[in-house]
């Protein structure tokens, strides 16, 4: 396979395990901010209870993505570079950026004297475990094989060795 092949099809990979990473950080958000409870689920018809839940989370997914995409994928070109591979570098990573995408928009609130059901804190702790189960499901899926698609050393020196003979 050609390596500009290979590239696109890497490329594919990272924005498919970016989305489902993102869903998944949402999908973890709507149950653990309580957007939908338990009780839920006996009180509403089937139909009305899952076209709330896709529309809630594919919201959140969404905003997210929307903060996480810039840092998100700094992160991963400098991961597919270092071929960094290891999980708890990728939840470590998804922890960051979730707080720094949290950090702003609470200090507005805060500062702001708004009031909310959910502690700040609270808020906080919430946002870094969907970052780290975001990041998490992006390293089951695209993150383990990080740096595949480059050249080994060992292909550049047979390919030198090649040449000079």
């Amino acid at each position: 396979m050609s390596d500009i092949l290979r590239l696109l099809v890497r490329m594919f990979a990272i924005a498919f395990g970016f989305f489902a990473g993102c869903l998944a950080a949402g999908l973890a958000y709507a149950f653990l901010a309580r957007l939908v409870v338990p009780e839920d689920f006996g009180r509403f018809s089937e139909l009305e209870l899952t076209v709330t839940l896709v529309v809630g989370v594919l919201g959140v997914a969404s905003l997210f993505a929307r903060a996480a995409l810039l840092p998100a994928f700094v992160i991963i070109a400098i991961f597919e570079f270092c071929r960094r591979r290891d999980w708890l570098s990728y939840a470590l990573a998804g922890g960051g950026i979730a707080l720094a995408a949290t950090s702003v928009p609470l200090a507005m609130r805060i500062n702001s004297g708004s009031t909310t059901t959910i502690e700040p804190a609270q808020m906080v702790a919430i946002h870094i475990a969907c970052g780290i189960i975001g990041a998490s499901i992006y390293w089951l899926l695209t993150g383990r094989n990080a740096g595949h698609w480059l050249p080994t050393e060992r292909a550049k020196r047979s390919d030198i060795a090649d040449t000079e003979t």
